[in-house]
């Protein structure tokens, strides 16, 4: 087996211009539920997740009797406003995204995992309005663990699982410091994506696979197409 390198990705503000849509139908459906407000500041949570955020406020406006149903109805609130407003607005890959996914699909010494702190169903909602083909690609995200690094970790071990290989390289590409601070917690590899983050390896979009893979010290001659 010649994989070497897991390539996990994050979701929001990574791979889809999600972030302003999901923040604002998240924080909705968490005041038409409950009527609390979240900040607009989300590296002040512990857990940067949908369930780390809602775990945190109902344990801080002591809810606890009532977690399983506002979970619940959180959930369902947000799905519908975020399917509505993808019915609306649409949604976009961040610039060469989509042609990135697809390429890595074909190179030996890569696998791919979808690593995100949204719940399941939203994110895959979001990756196929924005053009995405992400059948077969290992998947986890807070639907799976409340941490980032617990979902981060969780996608190494099914990536492992599926591919019968320990990775030498465990690569993260996210957009937000909580991303940095899992992959640190980790031992992983962080790439920044965007101007959000500060950090040595960054990369503005996706449009240039062959400059990534250089940033990454991958080889031109790695690339050979299955």
């Amino acid at each position: 087996m010649r994989v070497k390198n897991l390539f996990m990705l994050d979701v929001d503000g990574t791979l889809v211009d999600s972030c302003q849509m999901d923040h604002e139908c998240f924080s909705e459906a968490v005041y038409d539920v409950t009527g609390l407000t979240v900040p607009d500041d989300w590296g002040g949570y512990t857990n940067v997740t949908d369930a780390g955020i809602i775990e945190e406020l109902i344990d801080s406006h002591e809810l606890q009797r009532e977690k399983i149903m506002l979970f619940r109805e959180i959930k369902r609130v947000f799905t519908h406003k975020l399917a509505d407003a993808i019915a609306q607005q649409g949604l976009k890959p961040l610039p060469g995204a989509v042609a990135f996914i697809d390429e890595m699909r074909h190179m030996p010494t890569v696998a791919l995992a979808i690593a995100t702190g949204g719940w399941e169903e939203t994110a895959r909602m979001k990756l196929k309005a924005a053009g995405f083909n992400i059948d077969g690609i290992v998947f986890s995200s807070c639907s799976d663990a409340m941490s980032r690094s617990e979902v981060m970790a969780l996608a190494a071990f099914r990536a492992k699982q599926d591919y019968g290989v320990h990775f030498e390289r465990r690569i993260y590409f996210g957009d937000g410091v909580w991303d940095k601070q899992a992959t640190q917690s980790l031992n992983y590899e962080f790439v920044a994506v965007g101007d959000k983050v500060e950090h040595d390896v960054r990369v503005s979009n996706f449009t240039n696979p062959r400059a990534i893979l250089g940033k990454l010290g991958i080889e031109e001659s790695q690339r050979q197409y299955a």
